[in-house]
């Protein structure tokens, strides 16, 4: 299997190392494009991939064909590539806010799957959200779903459900970074040292995330493992409860899935 990448930014190079990583193909099966002359350079120096400044070559060597440009250029290179995608190829776009039909519109006949990734694709643990177009088929859905999978969890939705999924996973590292940070302030406040609450924050963050993966633990039985009547946990969530967090969360998710649909209508 050859594998392309139109477009050689931060996330394709994250999923290319990460298929080189798993194995699923080799450095030589992969091909990739970018404008960017030091892009090129840097993937294949890391990664040892086949590099381009054309987009053409691109789509003539691989069968699977990534499009990881900005989502303003996709249409540009859609037009740039219409003529030449074959049935050979699948074509799965991690452009944000493009829909199947947009990209269906240039390539009619398209086997075509959208993906929603997060930038935890960097580290390989991207929470990656899929569907298919008119034409893919199972084996099709498949093999995106083996792909993705090499650098993260991966699940299949339909397509009206990107919104909210931009708002919880595409827009949630960021959110998650926001009380990061905060706790980190308040923990300098009372006497850390900015280096010390960092790291109690991130692992703190980190190994809460762990537990409620590897231990199938809901969100409510954790607070109230942790949250002993009248201890330290319990005061520090009478201050959320008395607070606007809870409504100031749902109107985050509410504002990011509405600007979502906004930018892809």
């Amino acid at each position: 299997m050859k594998v392309g990448f139109i477009g050689a930014g931060k996330m394709a190079e994250a999923m290319a190392g990460a298929l080189v990583a798993a194995k699923k193909v080799g450095a030589h099966q992969i091909f990739a494009s970018d404008i960017s002359e030091e892009r090129r350079a840097l993937i294949k120096r890391k990664h040892g991939v086949n590099v381009y400044s054309s987009n053409t070559v691109v789509l003539e060597s691989a069968e699977v064909l990534f499009l990881a440009v900005k989502p303003q250029d996709l249409d540009d290179v859609l037009l740039e590539i219409s003529d030449r995608v074959t049935k050979k190829h699948l074509v799965i776009s991690i452009a944000a806010g493009k829909h199947i039909s947009q990209i269906e519109s240039y390539l009619p006949r398209a086997r075509v799957v959208r993906v929603m990734p997060n930038m935890a694709c960097l580290v390989s643990e991207a929470m990656s959200v899929y569907c298919g177009g008119r034409w893919t088929t199972a084996k099709d859905r498949k093999l995106a779903e083996d792909l993705l999978s090499c650098f993260g969890k991966v699940l299949e939705l339909p397509e009206d459900q990107f919104d909210a999924v931009t708002a919880v996973s595409g827009s949630g590292p960021a959110f998650f970074a926001y009380f990061l940070q905060h706790m980190i302030k308040a923990g300098v406040k009372e006497g850390l040292s900015r280096e010390d609450a960092l790291l109690l924050a991130e692992q703190t963050m980190l190994g809460t995330s762990r537990l409620f993966m590897e231990l199938d633990i809901e969100p409510a039985a954790l607070i109230k493992a942790v949250a002993s009547a009248k201890g330290t946990t319990a005061a520090g969530l009478s201050v959320f409860s008395k607070s606007t967090l809870a409504r100031s969360v749902g109107r985050a998710i509410r504002a990011a899935a509405k600007r979502s649909r906004e930018l892809s209508g």
